[in-house]
């Protein structure tokens, strides 16, 4: 049986759940001592809770943000911004409501350009060693929004380090990105309190 790193996760479909499962999996193996590293494709907003925690409490792991941050935010995050550096964490307001605007998932050149560069990062970190456990959140979408080539993120999955374990997530996964998975959860949509109207909550969807 094997005992060591080195798997492939997706969590993938319509319902909600899939990062905060795989950010449960991080938190696990960060609690047994397994350096690791979160790239977040499409997504900016560093006053997410995930985000917080890490920088607050998670020092000796990683997370970069690639996206466009939220228009309510007072500062911008740069592309790339290592753990060490330390950004100032930005809360927003419990007045503000997030959720109505979507400006932070518009899908322009801009959009296009952070997943490039999330990309680069991530072929970087998934095969350096460096990291035990690495998670790729919403690269699925990023595929399926041709913000990235599907044969780049393939040959990223095949070239990474043999030890480290690779988690994907995002609704649409590509067939093909499942048959290199160790693992497919499909979170599948039965309700959803969005369609009563109740919009992104803080410590909830944020």
């Amino acid at each position: 049986m094997q005992t060591k790193l080195g798997l492939i996760h997706v969590y993938t479909g319509d319902g909600k759940g899939k990062t905060t499962a795989a950010m449960g999996l991080v938190l696990r193996a960060i609690g047994q001592g397994y350096k690791s590293c979160v790239i977040q494709f499409m997504k900016g907003g560093y006053y997410t809770g995930e985000f917080i925690s890490f920088k607050q409490f998670l020092p000796n792991n990683d997370f970069m943000q690639f996206g466009r941050g939220c228009i309510k935010q007072k500062t911008q995050l740069t592309p790339y911004q290592p753990a060490q550096e330390k950004p100032p964490v930005h809360i927003l307001e419990e007045s503000i409501d997030c959720g109505t605007c979507r400006w932070c998932f518009l899908n322009d050149d801009t959009q296009k350009q952070f997943c490039t560069e999330a990309l680069t990062h991530a072929k970087k970190v998934a095969g350096s060693g460096e990291f035990d456990v690495v998670l790729l959140d919403e690269i699925n979408v990023a595929v399926h929004f041709k913000m990235i080539e599907l044969q780049d993120v393939l040959d990223m999955i095949k070239n990474k380090h043999a030890q480290t374990e690779l988690i994907l997530t995002g609704r649409d996964a590509h067939p093909k990105i499942l048959e290199l998975a160790d693992l497919v959860t499909c979170m599948t949509q039965i309700k959803h309190y969005y369609d009563k109207g109740v919009m992104a909550r803080k410590g909830i969807e944020y």
